[in-house]
Order: C-alpha cells, then structure tokens, then sequence
C-alpha cells in the first residue's frame, strides 16, 4: 500500500487489490462432564439431614464440578491457482491467457482435541481417598487434563497450585504442566513450570521456564539399553512437535477489574455521609480517576537457543473522562421522581503498545487501539512491524468471546522507514479523533439536551396548576400554624420568621450573574412542620435528601 522513493523522498500511497492468502479459523466449547452421578442420579438417603447441612453439602458439590473444554481448528494457505486456456477469436487469432480458478485450502494445522478442567477445595478434611496422602497435596488447586487427536495425538496435564512458605506473606502461584507426545520410553515429556508472585498492588513478578522437545541423554540410553529398547527411532522423530527451550523472567502491572471498582464506588457511596473530609473524598476521585485510566505494563526478558531479547508492553485507556454534559440540579418534584437519561460516558479508547528488541539490536513494534463500539462488541485497529511480513495492519473484531483479525500487509520490510511508519500510524489517529470529536459526541450531546429540553416543557405546564393548589393549601392552614408559633413563642420554642425555596446564584460564578431566579415564599409550610421546638420532616413526604435541600431554603428562626 506504501511506497517510498528515496531518491526523490516522497511517499506513494497505492490501493492494491485484496487476496486472501493466509486463514485461521478456531471454535472452543464447554459441555457437562458425564460423570456417574449425573448419569445414575443422586442417591437418596435413608437418615434425614438438616437443611443447613443440606445447603452446604450442595454448594459443595456446585463448587467442585468439572468442566470438560472441547476445541476445533485450522489454519493455513489459500493457494491461488491459474489455468491457462487457448482463446481463439472471431477474426481467426488465438490468445493464451490464465484464468483464475477457485483458491485451494491446503492446511496440515488441524486440531481436535478436548480438556477437562477441575478446581479442588478443602479435600482434606473430607473423607475418601483424597485426604490421604500424596492425593492431599491437591487441596485449593486447580488441575487441567487434556487430549490432542490432531494433528499428532498428545496428552497434556496441568496443575496450578499456591504455596505460602512464612505465613502472612503473599502466596508463590506453582503453576506445572507436561506435554507426552509419545511414550515415555521414546522421549521425556515437554515440561514447563512458571512460578508468579504479587510483588505490590496489582504488580506481579513471574519466572518461567520450559524445557522444549528433548531426548533421553545417551548415559540414560546405554544404561537401560539390556532392558528397553529406550530413545526415538526414524519414524518417530519426524512426528513429534519442535518445541525450543526457553527461560523468561519479567515484571508486569494489571490494571483494576471493573467488579472490583464498581464496588468501591457502592462502598463509598454508603460511608459518604459518615466520612465528610475532603481529603479522603480527593483520594478517592484520584482513585476513581487511575481506576478509568486501567493502566497496565509489562516488561520481560527471555533467553532460548534461537533468540533472545526484551520485551517491553503498555496499555490504558484514552478519553475516558466525565460527559461533557451539566449535571441536573435535581429530579424531584411534587409529583415525585422524574428520572432523565444518564449521561452516557465517553466510550474510552484502549491503547496498546508493544515492542520487542532482539539480541542484535533488531526491532519489532507494534500499536493497536480498540474500542467499544456495543454492548458486548469491541473493533479495533493496529499498525506494526512484523518481522518478514514488513509493516502490517491489523482490523480486528471481537464479540462473546470470538474473535476475527484482518490482517493487511502495507509495505514490504525492505520498503519500511521512520516516513512509511509515521504515516501508518497518523492517519488512522487523526481519522478517529475527527469521528469521535467532531461527530460522536456533538451528537449524544444534542440527542440529550433534545431529551431534557421536552421534559422541561412537560414541567412546566404543570407550574400553574400546582401553584394554584399550593396556594390554596396554604391559605388553609395558615391559621392553625399562626397559632402554632405563637405557642412555640410563649415556650420560648423553635418560631420560623421567614422561610424561601429556589434557587439562589453563587457569588463565585460569574455566568450565573443576571439571570432571574424565583424564589418561593414557604414560611407557613415550613412552620407547619415544627412539633415540639423542633423541625420534623415525615419519611413518607417525597423529599430531596436533607444535605442538598439545605443549599436551596434559607430558613431564619428565633429559639
């Protein structure tokens, strides 16, 4: 798509025509387990049981089903294929030309295989075979056994399991598994063992180390030779996956979960009228504001027969501030709670960036944004170096947990330069922050000052009818509260003097000056509330919360 002349330094811009060349197609599914229990069915007991240990005896056995993963694949070429025809024209002249047939799947990278997933709790303190030892090692682990039919059968067997060497301290997270190819007289299994541990908040430390495909040492060999027939032959060694040895070790930060953040905002939406101090509230906000953010990074070093180098990842979101619409003063009225739409949030960019630098000084980069553009739907796009292929973009589609990437090679590797990559990766930015700024978002905000707008009319052309009744109400307790207060006068009681409702411009705003605001006469009403020197305001009467009436009523009193 790119060209760059060197010698005249500009850059050229083509269209080509879009083949396919290269696909990969996957589908993962979970299904029951056919255990015996779910075949026979429960049993029934003779002796009855409590219902609290019924209870708990079924969220046990809820908590430790296993779940079985099934998983389908292919990948690989589209061969593009021509058949050269002999076309023979009316003027008696003849033509060779190649006419593009149908494209061919040739693919050897089929998989097919199956897993099952269990999560063991406290099976030491349960009976059975499973709190005796070695099988009590299991308690509060996770074990993962799977099967490959294709493209060469295999069995894999994980296991995840946290250790605590000094109590009180943060966990090691062991996590071990093992690849058997073929049998472990032909050749050891593939083996890997990561170990991970919380170093701060959200900050993670990890190890990892994988012995690749490796063969029994020749000492091994001659030692059990008079015994088995032990080691790979020819047909054997053609068959098993190449896997290199590698060791890695590196650092990484995850951002907050968004679980874990809406529930301290529910938390310190309860404890706001206990805690008032501005500076918890600022903390907080800032809090609020890092949580958005979702700040993530990585940095990692990794060593293996056939490269070495270090990789350096880091995400967080963009525009993911406050709507830039006003809040609304209030939504309650006489008639009640007239609740107006939310103000929609900024749908928040993620931006990732990656890069690796190789042992000679090689590098590859890489930059993908992606953004929500439904409920449960995210698109994206990235531009980046990838080795032979050159500079390439990305289109990517992701919903429920299926996932489509479109990728698009732009310019070769002997063609890439600072010039073909700026432009890259400018283009596609500016074009997003023109849609977002300059249609996105005038448009929600029109939408919802539309809303509003009809709302407002709806209130107020119920003004005067309930003007008319609150007068009227008025007038007829005026006299009972006249006499009311005269008593609390007597008593040397609570007496409301003067008592207004509305809204009152702040002094410190300078576009509030000039605008006329009505101010509402309530004194009898309000006096009408006092019983016993004090002011009483029923719980059924619909009411804004006392901490923001008191910034609409000024109320003088005499006590």
């Amino acid at each position: 798509m790119i060209s760059v002349d060197e010698d005249e330094g500009e850059v050229y811009v083509n269209v080509p025509s879009a083949k396919p060349s290269k696909f990969n197609v996957g589908y993962t599914f979970k299904a029951p387990l056919p255990t015996p229990r779910k075949l026979l069915g429960k049993l029934e007991r003779d002796a009855p049981v409590e219902e609290g240990a019924e209870q708990q005896e079924a969220e046990a056995e809820d908590g430790d089903e296993p779940e079985m993963v099934i998983n389908a694949g292919i990948s690989g070429e589209m061969r593009h294929l021509a058949q050269k025809l002999t076309i023979e024209h009316t003027d008696g002249t003849t033509e060779i030309r190649k006419v593009p047939l149908p494209p061919i799947i040739a693919s050897q990278e089929i998989t097919l295989g199956a897993s099952v997933n269990h999560v063991f709790g406290d099976v030491a303190s349960q009976k059975g075979i499973l709190s005796k030892r070695p099988f009590s090692f299991l308690r509060y682990s996770a074990v993962s056994v799977g099967a490959m039919v294709l493209p060469v059968p295999s069995v894999q067997a994980n296991m995840v399991k946290a250790f605590t060497p000094v109590a009180g301290t943060k966990p090691f997270n062991v996590n071990f598994s093992s690849s058997f190819y073929k049998s472990p007289v032909k050749c050891p299994p593939a083996m890997a063992v990561q170990v991970m541990k919380e170093v701060g908040d959200r900050k993670h430390a990890y190890c990892r180390w994988q012995s690749g495909t490796i063969s029994w040492p020749g000492a091994v060999e001659r030692l059990l030779s008079p015994f088995l027939d032990i080691g790979l032959d020819v047909d054997s060694a053609f068959t098993i996956p190449k896997q290199i040895s590698q060791f890695q070790v590196g650092l990484l930060s995850l951002p907050k979960s968004h679980k874990q953040a809406a529930f301290m905002d529910d938390y310190d939406e309860q404890s706001e009228g206990e805690e008032e101090e501005s500076e918890y509230q600022q903390l907080r906000s800032k809090q609020r504001a890092e949580d958005k953010v979702g700040e993530a990074w990585q940095i990692g070093f990794s060593v293996s027969p056939e490269a070495s180098g270090l990789q350096l990842s880091y995400a967080r979101n963009l525009f993911s501030g406050t709507a830039a619409n006003d809040p609304v003063r209030s939504e309650w009225s006489s008639e009640g709670h007239y609740a107006l739409p939310p103000a929609n949030e900024p749908r928040s960019l993620r931006v990732e960036v990656a890069s690796t630098v190789n042992m000679d000084l090689s590098l590859s980069w890489k930059i993908e944004g992606s953004r929500q553009v439904g409920e449960l739907t995210r698109m994206g796009l990235g531009v980046g170096v990838e080795g032979p292929h050159g500079l390439v973009m990305t289109v990517s589609w992701s919903r429920l947990g299926q996932k489509i990437k479109l990728p698009i090679a732009v310019c070769p590797i002997n063609m890439v330069n600072a010039d073909a990559a700026a432009l890259a990766v400018i283009s596609p930015w500016v074009a997003y922050c023109a849609w977002e700024f300059g249609f996105i978002r005038p448009r929600e905000r029109k939408n919802r000052r539309r809303v509003i707008a009809r709302r407002q009319k709806e209130l107020k052309k119920l003004v005067p009818i309930k003007r008319a009744e609150s007068l009227q109400a008025t007038e007829l307790m005026t006299e009972q509260v006249r006499r009311r207060q005269a008593k609390e006068e007597r008593q040397d009681g609570l007496v409301i003097t003067k008592a207004e409702y509305g809204h009152y411009p702040s002094k410190k705003k300078g576009n509030d000056v000039g605008k006329e605001y009505e101010v509402v006469d309530v004194t009898i009403p309000v006096a009408g509330l006092v019983d016993r020197s004090q002011l009483v305001i029923p719980k059924n009467m619909v009411k804004v919360s006392l901490s923001s009436a008191c910034s609409f009523m000024r109320i003088h009193t005499i006590s």
